[in-house]
């Protein structure tokens, strides 16, 4: 079933890693070996089998990968310190710190193991990524050992079964196509499809395995065809077949509602050159011996994906008239479209490399590494509990990739579903903090607008303009995310200093902790539940008093603040802190017989009911592009009705849950824009 072959003696490991490495190197293995036996010796494995048997296969992976002997030596030790006696300190002594690091990189946490499953998870990957950062070789001898335990799932009991293979399908083989290790990918996502849906595989191997010999004739003639006409214009190149995995055929029937037979990729060639060039020559035959299919042409060669995966892709219809998907790449590619940042290893330590392809080679492996501590650096916000650091990871992780333009026509690689915020932030953290607007392909948007492949797109700042909390609802990348919930956490500290500052300078002699005690003792009475009728409902403004978070406040119903505005507080009689806007009329009165206090807004509290109206013409379906206009801004509507006039306008007035006024803005500015509105404003009482 495995795309490496299981080994069951030490000496098939020992012999592989001599053919490759040399038998100078092979030492380090063979003494690996022989603690790992005997720190695990009397151990057994649930299929009855010695244990040793699990990191044996780990080092045989990582040798087929093409990683270097320390690592090899880490896979067959990697449990060592886990489960045994043996210490890290133990470790670094005899085989030296580099060793050692790898081996504690990818060592569960025993801390936390009395927590809940999901935590214990969630906390091993973040420790296991922030060890990858350092070396991403730590990553890849987890997934070596992730493939070795996968391929002998059957000995778990069936809810264990399904638990693991669910999480290799949600964690383990995506990081691994991040990395561009395809190999361990697809085999990672075969077997827990095959734990997950066993029918539906069995299904699917056996209409494979009823149409191979037709693929195989088939590609042969195609074999014959491409081979004579490469050979015209003396281009050598290495021409396969190209197997689908079971997995990514089910996705395909599943997402796409396709039937077995129109997954296009089922007969498709794989086309191997020397050089750069020569793809493009081959990609120049291949579209003249068939006609392509339009929109099915790839460029992953001019526009690398992140992993640094190249290669032509295009999907013609061949000889028989049916689809054809084609695929055209170097050596090189071909070796990263496997391995993925492995290969790299592999190259570094080829004698055959000559010095041009070597700096190349040092080119591609710096920019991989670029762009692979980027996307780990942005999963490592330390504010995220468990639950949400896994929500970012398996979010970027799990969309597909746009790709969009910069004014000046530099390419930029976005998750799918990412906004015109996120790619902000992804060129310059300052450009995203000011950004007021966008355009894409020269059209004005908004912020929130998503990204689709193709655009263009340029970013309108203001140096005055500032960040809003709506934005966290706004932006789908977890870098972007981190670079606001810094911005807000900064702008938080900077504000309780100022807030002190001020309560000791202007107001402790009025406001004294005396005072704040009396105020704390009072019990405002909360609105009634419309949901759940004879209960209070529990409101939180995120409001402070003088520097204090739990005192008892009261949004006024003649003006409604919401965050954002400006805010003046009074101290009620019996009553807590009432807070009202400070142009508010009924505030201005009581600043004449009322004790002031001072008041601001801390963070998130929960969404505030206002009224907004709206004038316009009496026209067929301007309600409903009122209704959807408000419901675009993610904005819920808790009552809406409308009224028509003689004059032949209408009013709408909508009762929305407003989190802040920057999102207030956003609903007002876009509904005017609507042709036929006349004004839009906030009500006011």
């Amino acid at each position: 079933m495995g795309l490496y072959q299981d080994i069951k003696n030490k000496n098939e490991l020992f012999d592989a890693v001599s053919s490759r490495l040399g038998v100078e190197k092979t030492g380090l293995i063979v003494r690996a070996y022989d603690l790992a036996d005997k720190m695990h010796e009397g151990q057994k494995r649930l299929s009855g089998e010695p244990y040793i048997i699990h990191p044996m296969n780990v080092a045989s992976i990582l040798d087929e990968l093409g990683l270097d002997e320390r690592a090899i030596a880490a896979g067959l030790l990697h449990d060592v310190v886990e489960d045994t006696h043996y210490s890290k300190e133990d470790m670094a002594k005899e085989f030296g710190e580099d060793i050692a690091n790898l081996v504690e990189g990818v060592t569960k946490i025993s801390e936390i193991k009395s927590q809940s499953k999901e935590t214990e998870a969630a906390e091993n990957i973040r420790k296991m990524l922030l060890a990858t950062i350092k070396d991403v070789r730590v990553m890849l001898i987890k997934l070596a050992d992730k493939t070795h335990n996968v391929r002998t799932l059957k000995y778990q009991p069936d809810e264990k079964q399904k638990r693991i293979a669910k999480e290799v399908l949600s964690l383990y083989a995506p990081i691994a196509g991040r990395l561009g290790v395809y190999k361990v990918k697809f085999e990672l996502e075969d077997l827990a499809f095959q734990s997950l849906h066993p029918d539906e595989y069995q299904e699917i191997k056996k209409r494979v395995s009823a149409k191979k010999s037709e693929r195989d004739e088939y590609i042969e003639k195609i074999k014959i065809i491409l081979k004579q006409r490469l050979a015209e214009i003396n281009i050598d190149a290495r021409i396969d077949g190209r197997a689908k995995h079971f997995y990514s055929i089910y996705r395909k029937m599943v997402t796409k509602e396709k039937s077995f037979s129109e997954i296009f990729d089922l007969r498709a060639v794989r086309i191997i050159t020397n050089e750069i060039k020569d793809c493009y020559g081959v990609l120049g035959i291949v579209h003249t011996l068939w006609t392509p299919i339009p929109g099915r042409f790839k460029d992953y060669i001019a526009t690398p994906k992140t992993n640094l995966y190249q290669s032509l892709h295009t999907t013609v219809f061949g000889p028989d008239g049916r689809p054809m998907e084609v695929q055209i790449r170097t050596k090189e590619m071909n070796a990263i479209a496997e391995n993925g940042v492995a290969a790299h290893w592999a190259y570094k330590e080829s004698a055959s490399l000559n010095r041009t392809n070597a700096i190349l080679q040092q080119g591609v492996e710096n920019a991989f590494r670029m762009k692979w501590l980027e996307i780990l650096k942005s999963w490592q916000d330390p504010s995220l509990d468990s639950k949400e650091f896994m929500e970012e990871l398996q979010y970027d992780l799990h969309e597909d990739e746009v790709f969009v333009f910069t004014p000046k026509g530099e390419i930029v690689e976005m998750p799918k579903g990412a906004t015109v915020l996120d790619y902000a932030f992804r060129i310059h953290t300052d450009i995203g903090l000011h950004a007021r607007g966008g355009k894409i392909n020269g059209r004005m948007v908004t912020l929130r607008t998503e990204l689709k492949s193709g655009d263009q797109v340029e970013i309108i700042i203001e140096k005055n303009s500032k960040p809003s909390p709506i934005w966290l609802r706004i932006v789908k990348t977890s870098g972007a995310r981190q670079k606001l919930r810094a911005y807000f956490r900064k702008l938080q500290e900077d504000t309780q200093k100022e807030t002190i500052a001020s309560v000791i300078d202007s107001v402790a002699p009025v406001v004294d902790e005396n005072t704040i005690k009396e105020i704390k003792k009072v019990k405002i009475k909360k609105p009634i539940s419309k949901a759940n009728p004879g209960k209070e409902e529990q409101k939180e403004f995120g409001i402070s008093v003088a520097g204090w978070n739990d005192v008892p406040v009261r949004v006024a119903s003649c003006c409604m603040p919401i965050p954002g505005d400006e805010i003046i507080g009074f101290i009620t009689r019996g009553r807590g802190v009432s807070v009202h806007k400070k142009d508010c009329t009924t505030a201005s009165k009581q600043l004449e017989w009322m004790k002031t206090i001072p008041v601001r807004w801390e963070g998130p509290g929960e969404p505030i009911p206002l009224q907004i109206e709206v004038r316009a013409k009496d026209v067929q379906g301007i309600y409903l592009s009122m209704v959807e206009s408000i419901s675009s801004t993610e904005t819920n509507i808790l009552e809406a009705g409308a009224s028509s006039h003689p004059n032949g306008t209408l009013t709408a007035k909508f009762m929305l849950e407003v989190d802040h006024l920057d999102q207030l803005k956003e609903i007002l500015e876009n509904l005017r824009m609507i042709q036929g509105v006349i004004f839009a404003e906030r009500v006011k009482k």
